[in-house]
C-alpha cells in the first residue's frame, strides 16, 4: 500500500510574501506526498500506479505542487508548481543565466524561445 506524509505549512512559512521566493503554496495548509517503497524491480509498474492513484483520490482538494516533491509530472508539474506570473518571472530569469538549458534536470523551468 501507498505510504501517505503531511507536512504542516502555516506559520513562518506564511510570513514570506509569496513574490519573494520560488517557494509557492504558501498558503496551503499542509503538504500531502504519496509514496510507496518496494525492492522487486518486477513491481514497479503496480506501485507507481497505486502512489498515483492514491494522490489522484485527493485531486480535488489540491492547491498546485510543491516543486521538491515532484517525480516525473514533467512540464505540466512544474505549471502546477508556480502560478503564471510566477513561472513567466522564472522563465525571464533562466531565459537571461541559463539559455543554453545546462541546468536542465529535475523540474526544469524552459528558457524562452526553447
Amino acid at each position: 500500500m501507498p505510504a501517505a506524509g503531511l507536512q504542516a505549512y502555516g506559520g513562518a512559512i506564511t510570513d514570506v510574501p509569496d513574490a519573494d521566493s520560488a517557494f509557492s503554496q504558501r498558503e496551503a495548509m499542509f503538504e500531502f506526498v504519496a509514496s510507496s517503497r518496494w525492492a522487486d524491480p518486477t513491481e514497479d509498474e503496480q506501485r507507481i500506479s497505486a502512489a498515483r492513484r492514491y494522490a489522484a483520490s485527493l485531486e480535488p482538494f489540491a492547491s498546485g505542487m510543491y516543486v521538491n516533491a515532484m517525480s516525473d509530472e514533467g512540464a505540466s508539474g512544474v505549471a502546477r508548481a508556480y502560478p503564471p506570473a510566477k513561472l513567466a518571472r522564472l522563465r525571464t530569469l533562466k531565459t537571461a543565466y541559463d539559455p543554453d538549458n545546462v541546468f536542465h534536470l529535475n523540474q526544469n523551468i524552459e528558457p524562452a524561445g526553447r
